[in-house]
């Protein structure tokens, strides 16, 4: 008899604790039914995968250091009744499965929103092809800043809705425009015009790795004419000043909007090709046009420049390098560097609507080098004639490439 009452005491203190327990995670639960993280989605595996037992696995394992998962012991006939090939995985559900290991380590979410600084200094010159005409000189800089993503304009700035990477930032640019003789003191109808514009802007870049998928946009604000400053910085770079400047495009507001899209037709780590196609529209420039782009080496595919700044792959090859070569043509319909402003028509002299050639082709090679979170580039670029007249010309380019 004394045994049989230990034996039922024991019994009974078991289960007293086994309630308590029970009661005590189900006001756990109920207490973290108000958890809700906006990444977070449970995808659960179809059915026919799920017996004797049905797993749950989060999306959100790529994102953090641990795996989420979850079986649950309960076979499908307690679920559901009938045969199983007919049972359809939306009649299940999962809620509050997210516990609160999820919430403290939110801060680990990768948002590629949120980006480091990065400048990328662009210098054209065509002293590298022995020539001083045409396209002289550009000077292009490129800041990538986390506060862009907060302006007014980047709202109006397409960009990929299903992206890896989306980053944007901020650019000031300057070129510059002379003819065949810039030392000359008078003008020499025929040939291209003086003429430089300064501006400032704001970008957007937009990358669908999987896809092979880029989207750039811009929106550039500046001027026209002596209010650019050409004349003054070609000044300080030749020994005998060029005295034709008194003749070049007048002031005037220059805005423009700026589109390219790129998209790769053949991908992997030593071989890509990739369509290009833009569009500029606006006061400066309204032409469309398109192309393809070739690389050799090895690199990270689509995404060009150091991928440290934004994905785990980039630890697995610090290096890159790559040999390209690019041809596209563009349907030229407006280029003020040639035909002066639109909004100003006092220039002394500018190129004329009928001189203009429509069709301009452009071709170009180059090598790059990064490593790590640097990068330098060189390009050389040929240029078919844009004008009745003009002559074929060829100039060189210095890209480099930092992130912080």
């Amino acid at each position: 008899m004394n045994k049989f009452l230990h034996s039922a005491i024991i019994l009974l203190v078991g289960c007293l604790f086994s309630c308590n327990s029970s009661i005590e995670q189900k006001q756990e639960l109920q207490g973290n039914e108000h958890i809700s993280i906006e990444h977070a989605r449970e995808v659960i595996t179809p059915i026919e995968k799920r017996f004797p037992g049905i797993s749950v696995a989060s999306d959100l394992r790529p994102y953090f250091p641990f795996k989420y998962t979850t079986t649950v012991s309960k076979k499908i006939g307690e679920f559901v009744e009938g045969p199983v090939s007919k049972t359809r995985p939306a009649a299940i559900g999962f809620n509050n499965t997210v516990t609160a290991d999820v919430r403290e380590n939110q801060n680990q979410l990768p948002d590629w929103k949120v980006f480091p600084v990065m400048i990328n200094i662009i210098f054209d010159n065509d002293i590298f092809n022995n020539t001083d005409y045409y396209y002289t000189n550009g000077a292009r800089i490129e800041i990538v800043l986390p506060v862009a993503e907060k302006s007014p304009v980047n709202k109006i700035l397409l960009g990929l809705k299903t992206n890896d990477i989306d980053v944007s930032g901020f650019s000031i640019a300057q070129n510059i425009y002379t003819p065949v003789n810039p030392e000359a003191n008078e003008i020499v109808y025929g040939d291209r015009p003086f003429a430089a514009y300064l501006t400032v802007g704001q970008f957007r870049e937009s990358y669908n790795l999987k896809k092979r998928l880029q989207i750039k946009s811009a929106l550039d604000l500046g001027v026209m004419g002596p209010m650019s400053l050409g004349e003054q910085v070609q000044s300080t770079v030749h020994e005998l000043e060029p005295s034709g400047w008194k003749y070049q495009v007048q002031n005037s507001f220059l805005i423009n909007y700026y589109v390219s899209v790129e998209k790769g037709l053949y991908g992997s780590s030593n071989l890509e090709l990739n369509a290009v196609g833009h569009i500029n529209v606006g006061t400066l420039y309204d032409k469309l046009g398109g192309g393809l782009r070739l690389r050799v080496g090895s690199f990270l595919p689509v995404y060009r420049g150091p991928m440290t700044i934004c994905c785990d792959r980039a630890k697995k090859r610090q290096l890159q390098y790559w040999f390209f070569i690019s041809g596209k043509a563009d349907f030229i319909v407006y280029d003020a560097t040639l035909q002066g402003s639109m909004l100003n028509d006092q220039s002394p002299y500018v190129i004329s609507n009928s001189e203009l050639n429509r069709l301009v082709y452009q071709g170009s090679v180059g090598v790059a080098l990064y490593y790590d979170n640097l990068g330098v580039e060189l390009e050389n670029f040929y240029l078919s004639p844009e004008f009745e007249g003009a002559h074929h010309f060829k100039y060189g380019r210095i890209k480099l490439v930092a992130n912080f």
